[in-house]
């Protein structure tokens, strides 16, 4: 059943839209993974909240930028904008000096305003709010849901609504010092001045597949909250949910809703807009009828987005499902290895699925500590049967990276945890007393260093961290993103030889950086509550030397690497001897195998290998040996040559199909027979 759009003309948009929509999704499918831990299950004895900005299309603006204290004058307004996702996100001094315009760039236009408040909290932004100076903590995943709006300015005339994730998540940070409050603040707000999503495309290819949000937030009293939004009726208002999650649990969100079963009447743990369920009762989308009580509704079931059979391509639900459920199964399995183990990696995670994955899953005791979840970011399921590492098409040095295919070629890729793509990540720790921190990593998670940045900060980041000298379309020395990013892109010439350097390299600095922390915070508590100001600026000054020394030593780093591993060689020193000339050598699974072609290169041919679909070539002699066998078998009461040809044969094609499901699969241990394709005898 599809949502009919309202536009701004009031004409109705044909459902066809909605099934164009979704013929894109492989396309669109490029956003960020929520990971969070409880303040029991988290080795610190705080909640932790992480998010990967993967990007996609965009040349993210990638400025850290912080947002200071500020009292403001009674009456004053708090303008909301439509927050680009490129550079310049926003242009307005009033927010942050660091959001001031430079070469001749102009003030972001308001969508609307709000009154504000008498006094804000500082922050650190990115296109989200991301932790205040009293610690609450956000993270972010763009979800799938059964409505789309669009924002009211000038270049949408269809747009109805003045809300966005991004402005919201900003003003949370400014008010509120809990997730109870942030929730609350950010769902009025919603309610009233409409909400959408940054990705919900336009009526005429509306873009389910981004059109809601999750925010995860954790506060320093130790709560975890998810909060889960659409927009509303007629491309308008809201519709939203909060959950809050127990303390000994661990959440993980990939693109889609992880509310399911609320209890309506338990406001201790579930906060939700007016008349929750209406819109879901109208369309048929849900009924009170599916639940053991009145009480009980499921938000995913009802607003969660499933493309009909209809839609295009014919594997899109698998690319939903999939998408979403196989980094939820993984980060389970990673962060609580006895709940992981029970659950089932091939269930998937639509809206309407059977027994589906809960909204989190219980961890023991302190047992999840700061690089589980840092190294959780940096996964491509290694070790598992959808190891990205292994396999064809990661080559013959393991890389894990996968690129989009061409429009009209179906098929699918395992959705990593660490993107290529990813413009930015980090793990925030919601600690009290000024101490929360937040773990920031430049570009791809598995090839960043996370350094720490306190929530209550005296002032911004290094100069390279909100640098205007360059960004992802212009390259400069002066920002701090290139370092990691030239080293990320890089390793990619043989991704399981470097990146081994690389992750050795980043876990030093952590651990220096998480050493630097507890020293730090150990000194300002023996300096007493009247010297806080003090102790602040001590812990900025310092964390903030430790990032530049990082930085200017990654980008020594990046130049060693290059260095190291150009030419298919591994330098070590400058002597006679000091070239490994197999340093980078091909392995030989690979070499041996018919795709590549090294192995049965002959002086006619094939010389680039045997691509797939290949029906002729050369006989290797155990084949013709076994067909001259088979001949000299008719005189032994054996079956005729030609039965033995045809289950021959028909063997070989048995093994291609095994082989390329293999492949499929991505296992580089794969078993690969040494003939897969009928030859010309």
């Amino acid at each position: 059943m599809f949502l009919s759009l309202r536009c701004g003309n009031s004409h109705m948009v044909p459902a066809i839209a909605r099934l164009i929509a979704v013929s894109f999704l492989p396309q669109v499918c490029l956003t960020c993974t929520i990971i969070a831990v409880g303040k029991d299950a988290s080795a610190s004895g705080a909640p932790m909240v992480g998010h990967s900005e993967d990007s996609g299309p965009s040349a993210n603006d990638i400025r850290f930028v912080r947002v200071p204290r500020k009292k403001w004058p009674k009456g004053s307004k708090r303008a909301l904008y439509n927050v680009n996702a490129v550079y310049p996100r926003i242009v307005d001094a009033e927010r942050s000096p660091e959001y001031a315009p430079v070469n001749g760039q102009k003030n972001s236009v308001p969508l609307g305003h709000i009154s504000q408040s008498e006094e804000t909290f500082g922050y650190w932004d990115l296109d989200y709010g991301v932790q205040n100076e009293k610690g609450l903590s956000i993270g972010e995943s763009t979800c799938t849901a059964m409505t789309v709006g669009w924002p009211a300015d000038k270049d949408k005339p269809y747009g109805y609504n003045r809300a966005g994730i991004e402005e919201i998540s900003k003003i949370a940070m400014e008010r509120c010092e809990t997730g109870r409050c942030a929730v609350q603040t950010m769902g009025d707000i919603a309610v009233e001045l409409g909400f959408y999503s940054a990705d919900s495309g336009d009526p005429a290819n509306p873009g389910y597949a981004g059109s809601s949000e999750c925010l995860t937030l954790a506060d320093a009293t130790g709560e975890l909250w998810t909060f889960n939004i659409l927009t509303g009726r007629n491309n308008a208002s809201a519709i939203w949910a909060a959950q809050r999650m127990p303390h000994d649990h661990v959440m993980a969100v990939g693109n889609s809703f992880t509310i399911r079963k609320m209890n309506l009447s338990d406001p201790k743990n579930f906060l939700y807009s007016p008349g929750v369920t209406k819109l879901a009762e109208e369309k048929g989308w849900w009924s009170p009828k599916l639940e053991s009580s009145k009480d009980i509704f499921d938000f995913n079931y009802a607003y969660g987005y499933t493309p009909g059979k209809e839609a295009q391509p014919a594997n899109i639900q698998d690319l939903i499902s999939y998408y979403s459920g196989r980094r939820m199964w993984r980060i389970f399995s990673l962060l609580s290895p006895e709940e992981g183990a029970k659950l089932d990696p091939n269930l998937g995670n639509l809206p309407h699925t059977k027994n589906p994955y809960p909204s989190s899953v219980a961890a023991p005791k302190g047992s999840v500590t700061l690089k589980m979840v840092t190294d959780a970011y940096r996964d491509h399921y290694e070790g598992t049967k959808y190891d990205l590492t292994k396999g064809m098409a990661a080559g013959p040095f393991g890389n894990p990276n996968r690129g989009l295919a061409p429009l009209g070629v179906v098929g699918l890729w395992e959705r990593a945890i660490s993107m290529y793509r990813a413009s930015w990540s980090f793990v925030n720790v919601a600690k009290p007393n000024g101490h929360s921190v937040v773990w920031f990593g430049y570009d791809a998670p598995h090839g960043t260093a996370y350094l720490p940045f306190y929530g209550a900060a005296t002032s911004g980041a290094p100069e390279s961290y909100h640098s205007h000298a360059g960004g992802i379309a212009n390259f400069s020395f002066q920002v701090a993103w290139w370092a990691f990013n030239i080293i990320n892109q890089y390793q990619d010439l043989n991704f399981q030889l470097i990146n081994k350097e690389v992750r050795a390299k980043a876990a030093a600095f952590e651990a220096q950086a998480l050493a630097l922390t507890e020293q730090m915070e150990k000194e300002t508590q023996r300096w007493g509550p009247w010297a806080k100001e003090a102790a602040l600026e001590m812990l900025t000054a310092r964390s903030n030397a430790f990032a530049e020394e990082v930085v200017k030593q990654w980008w020594e780093f990046a130049f060693h690497l290059m260095t190291k591993y150009r030419g298919y060689v591994v330098t070590n020193n400058g002597t006679a001897n000091g070239e490994d000339a197999h340093g980078q050598a091909y392995p030989k699974w690979w070499l041996e195998t018919e795709d590549v072609g090294y192995t049965s290169w002959t002086s006619k041919g094939p010389y680039h290998g045997v691509p797939d679909g290949y029906q002729t070539r050369p006989c290797r002699a155990i084949e013709t040996s076994f067909v001259v066998q088979a001949n000299s078998g008719v005189a032994a009461g054996l079956p005729s040559p030609g039965a033995m040809l045809l289950f021959f044969t028909t063997a070989i094609g048995l093994a291609t199909g095994a082989y390329q499901l293999g492949r499929w699969h991505g296992r580089k241990d794969a078993a690969v027979p040494d003939s897969y394709m009928p030859c010309a005898v």
